[in-house]
C-alpha cells in the first residue's frame, strides 16, 4: 500500500518528468525547477488523486468539522514533506467533516 508521501512523489515525478528516485521528503520544489504552471498542474493532480480542494493561500483555509481552520495554502508548498503533510491534513479534515 502506497503512503501519501509515495503518491505525492509519484505525482511530482510524473508532472516534472523526472525519476521518482530523485525525490526525497526534503526535496525542494525550487531545486526541481518547478515553475508556477508546473505547480498548478501538480495541485490539480493532487486534488484529483486525493479528492480534496487545496486552497490557494492560507487565508482561504479549509474549515474542519469541529469548526477549526486548517491553515494550508499553496504558498506553504516548498518541500515534498510539506506537500504530503498538507494533503494529509486536508484528507483528515475531510474525513472528520
Amino acid at each position: 500500500m502506497k503512503t501519501i508521501m509515495d503518491e505525492v512523489r509519484q505525482i511530482i515525478a510524473t508532472q516534472m518528468k523526472i525519476p521518482i528516485g530523485r525525490l526525497t521528503p526534503d526535496t525542494a520544489l525550487l531545486d526541481l525547477g518547478v515553475e508556477s504552471l508546473d505547480l498548478i498542474e501538480i495541485i490539480f493532480a493532487l486534488e484529483e488523486k486525493f479528492d480534496i480542494s487545496i486552497p490557494f493561500n492560507a487565508n482561504e483555509a479549509a474549515i474542519t468539522a469541529n469548526g477549526k481552520s486548517l491553515k494550508i495554502g499553496v504558498g506553504d508548498f516548498r518541500t515534498i514533506a510539506q506537500i504530503s503533510a498538507a494533503v494529509r491534513g486536508l484528507m483528515d479534515a475531510k474525513t472528520s467533516a
